[in-house]
């Protein structure tokens, strides 16, 4: 009977300790893997330090270019950026969004070292989202910026950079919201019964959103979208086109009511735009004009 039990004994650590190797290499396995091969991973020192002394250092930003599934909605997908795509977007948002925003605001660079957000995240493809529909750019709680499509990035690719900006621009204008006192229903008004059902922006286009008073199909969808789609195509968008676009009345002779409902949407642009450019300047501290102006530099 003692032999049969020190036996027994054997089998059952015997089984603890499979239990335990098992458990470990599961545990393993749910570790978030790098998206590179190590030979990769290894070649990235120079581009991390490059991150670090310029978003880390001075902002308290992590660039987040390695892992994916941590930073998506699981039921989004997207795939990761190309190494040699990164640090030329990175010297981009220094050159379009970082020393803009340093020249227009009243504080100089303190601004951004207060309210740049706390990650950047690069994707290399936009967010796929379950309806069909695909995400462009996400700001978290004003601590994280998601861009997309950086695969897509080439020098000479305006189109992209143009795209990229104005989707950044978004963003950030949603951080700027949540930290600054915005008047959301005094601009709400401006429009209020024009806004969109949930879902059915889409079906908007660019005539039928100017009607609406808005610059963007996407600004129907809501009034913080609103907010940030002005603010995006005010900094992104050359004046004279702006202006001629959303501004500048059409000559309606023989047009019917649909461009008399445009030209009545320009003017309640024409309000927002006022809102937004007063909004900035006396709330923020930020000449969204000498903004634009500078942008539009960096980008030419």
């Amino acid at each position: 009977m003692k032999t049969q039990n020190i036996v027994m004994q054997k089998i059952l650590l015997l089984l603890v300790s499979l239990s335990i190797l098992s458990g470990c290499e599961r545990e393993e396995t749910l570790k978030p893997n790098s998206i590179f091969e190590n030979n990769e991973v290894e070649s990235t020192v120079e581009l991390d330090q490059f991150l670090k002394t310029e978003f880390r250092d001075p902002y308290g930003c992590n660039v987040i270019y390695k892992f994916v599934d941590r930073y998506i909605d699981p039921s989004k997908q997207a795939t990761p950026p190309r190494l040699d795509v990164v640090k030329p977007i990175a010297e981009l948002i220094k050159q379009a969004w970082i020393e803009p925003y340093n020249k227009a605001s009243d504080q100089g660079g303190e601004f951004l070292t207060t309210y740049f957000p706390g990650e950047i995240v690069i994707l290399g493809s936009p967010l796929y989202n379950g309806d069909g529909t695909i995400t462009l750019g996400i700001a978290d709680a004003g601590v994280r910026v998601t861009l997309t499509q950086a695969n897509e990035y080439a020098p000479d690719n305006t189109t992209w950079i143009l795209q990229t900006f104005r989707t950044l621009h978004h963003e950030f204008a949603h951080i700027v919201d949540q930290n600054f006192n915005f008047d959301v229903e005094a601009f709400y008004n401006i429009s209020s019964e024009d806004y969109t059902t949930p879902g059915t922006w889409t079906n908007e286009t660019l005539e039928t959103a100017i009607a609406r008073g808005m610059v963007t199909p996407y600004a129907t969808s809501a009034v913080g979208e609103d907010f940030a789609e002005t603010v995006s195509y005010i900094v992104t968008t050359d004046p004279a086109v702006f202006e001629a676009t959303y501004i500048t009345p059409e000559d309606c002779t023989g047009l019917g009511q649909d461009c008399l409902d445009r030209n009545e949407g320009r003017q309640r642009i024409q309000q927002k735009y006022d809102a937004v450019v007063k909004y900035m300047k006396e709330d923020v501290g930020i000449d969204i004009l000498v903004l634009r102006d500078e942008f539009l530099k960096s980008i030419n």
